[in-house]
């Protein structure tokens, strides 16, 4: 009984670095799937909304990652999930001032 206690406590630690993961694989695939010559009419909007929830799935991460207790997960999976979010938050920004600068 215990041992099938403490399995189940580290199996949750380790669930942000899991969704981590993931958004990171969905940002890529979002990369590479939403172009021009995939989608030729398709609004900046969308790519614009998609990221903005994979950014959120990655604000979620962080704030799972804040509560863990073993500190050697919790400092790599706040140092990756920060790293990936800021240049996902500065993605989001060009294309905002590109659907800024070409919408009338």
């Amino acid at each position: 009984m215990k041992g099938e206690c403490r399995l189940k406590s580290h199996r949750n630690e380790y669930h942000s670095l899991i969704l981590t993961f993931i958004l990171l694989i969905v940002s890529i695939l979002l990369f590479f799937g939403l172009n021009g010559r995939t989608f030729p009419n398709m609004s900046l909007w969308v790519p614009i909304s998609l990221y903005s929830l994979v950014g959120v799935g990655y604000v979620i991460s962080l704030l799972i990652a804040l509560r863990l207790k073993n500190t050697v997960i919790k400092t790599f999976s706040l140092l990756a999930t920060l790293m990936l979010l800021l240049p996902l938050v500065i993605w989001v920004y060009l294309l905002l001032l590109a659907n800024g600068i070409s919408e009338p």
